[in-house]
């Protein structure tokens, strides 16, 4: 070895040492703080009190180190966001969990995660397979998963048994085939009892996700990665050319056709939720937040949840997931990924999980809930769970209700109220 090699070697390890020396604060140079005197910023949907225990336990090692913890209401969370970041002053989030549906439109206002804190091989060795989608460009990191709100099937144990069905139904045949079987009806055909909540897109809150979700399981990509919509386009197998999105679109909206011997729903009945919580409902598809709610406002409601009906051998179901990140605005940025890091070992995301009802989404710690009848199905869920790249979440949420009521109301076939959505799809920025 000559010297301008040694030379050279000698170079790259002290700039590896400067580097190290900058991420974990002994030298000055991420955005402003050093780690010590910080106070951050919190965004968040739930409870405060959830996080304060962990959050003390960091702060209890610092030195004059504060968190401060503002929930949000997911209804406000974009234009809160966006007003913040143009005020830049004192009130910028350090840490945002950011739901994975608005990424597409802001990852561009998120910092990415220095390596020494997290690496994209970590998230994908780590994490369900979802995580990924807060994998950016170059392999950067843009949040650190903490839990999830993956769809599933909310069953009432009652009816079934009273129709002397013993399993919830695993694939859409069934699915279809209990409905029929457990829906009734009076002597002039209205619902008495329903068999699903399916079919219309108002008085179902999830109509959207369902919808998205049965594209996701057949196949369809409903936005490609370069960001061009594909919604309703054919799909060559072999010499066989697919439209599963019609198939899909056609399936859901039978069971609110009058005329077919699938209908169990229409849009004379309660909102599907609450007409589960009565239980006049027998199969409502519900995301892993609504479990808490359903069981505090109907105690004596006999039910149970398991995985989400499927097409294939691997299982898919819908939702979102909701990912520790930092604002590029944020002066606290070695902080906050202190913090974040914190949250997330292994120990802390399995006690955040235990203190919300929900899961982890580390691997490793996801075998734990194997003996639990609930929360191995909110498991297995997340691991199943699959994410789209969504442009704008309450527009396409509006253009999906507006595409479900299109067909059943005959007021365009399938393969136009589908094109149509695609156009509206595209015109989202």
């Amino acid at each position: 070895m000559n010297k301008l090699q040694i030379v050279i070697i000698g170079i790259a390890i002290l700039l590896t040492v400067i580097a190290v020396l900058i991420f974990t604060g002994v030298l000055p140079g991420l955005k402003s703080d050093t780690g010590r005197g910080a106070k951050l910023n919190v965004w968040g949907f739930a409870d405060e009190s959830v996080l304060t225990a962990l959050a003390s336990e960091f702060a209890a090692s610092k030195q004059n180190f504060e968190i401060r913890f503002f929930k949000k209401d997911i209804q406000n969370f974009e234009s809160d966001l966006l007003n913040v970041l143009a005020s830049n002053g004192a009130d910028v989030p350090d840490i945002v969990i950011f739901p994975s549906d608005y990424l597409k439109k802001h990852k561009g206002k998120l910092a990415a995660a220095p390596p020494i804190f997290i690496t994209e091989r970590e998230i994908k060795q780590q994490y369900v397979e979802a995580a990924s989608a807060f994998i950016a460009e170059r392999n950067q990191v843009l949040g650190i998963p903490l839990y999830a709100d993956a769809l599933l099937l909310f069953w009432n144990v009652d009816i079934f048994t009273k129709n002397l069905i013993t399993l919830p139904p695993k694939t859409w045949d069934d699915f279809l085939a209990f409905a029929k079987k457990l829906t009734q009806k009076d002597n002039v055909g209205n619902i008495v009892i329903s068999g699903a909540a399916m079919g219309r897109g108002g008085n179902i809150k999830n109509a959207p996700l369902i919808l998205t979700t049965m594209f996701l399981q057949s196949g369809e990509s409903i936005v490609k990665e370069n960001g061009e919509v594909a919604l309703g386009s054919p799909v060559s197998v072999g010499d066989t050319t697919l439209r599963p999105a019609e198939s899909s679109l056609r399936f859901m909206t039978d069971f609110a056709n009058p005329q077919k011997t699938s209908q169990s729903w229409s849009a004379a009945l309660p909102e599907a939720e609450e007409m589960f919580i009565g239980g006049k409902l027998a199969m409502y598809l519900g995301k892993i937040s609504e479990y808490n709610e359903i069981k505090s406002r109907n105690p004596h409601l006999n039910f149970a949840v398991a995985l989400l009906p499927q097409l294939a051998v691997r299982p898919v179901t819908g939702g979102i997931l909701y990912a520790l990140t930092v604002p590029r605005a944020s002066t606290n940025q070695q902080s906050a990924w202190e913090f974040i890091k914190f949250l997330t070992s292994a120990e802390n995301s399995a006690a955040y999980a235990d203190k919300t009802g929900n899961v982890s989404l580390q691997r490793g710690v996801l075998p734990n809930y194997q003996k639990e009848s609930v929360r191995s199905v909110f498991a297995e869920s997340v691991l199943a769970l699959k994410l789209w790249l969504n442009p704008d979440p309450f527009s396409s949420n509006q253009i999906f209700r507006d595409l479900i009521e299109d067909v059943v109301l005959g007021r365009a076939t399938l393969r136009d109220a589908l094109e149509k959505a695609a156009t509206r799809l595209g015109e989202l920025k």
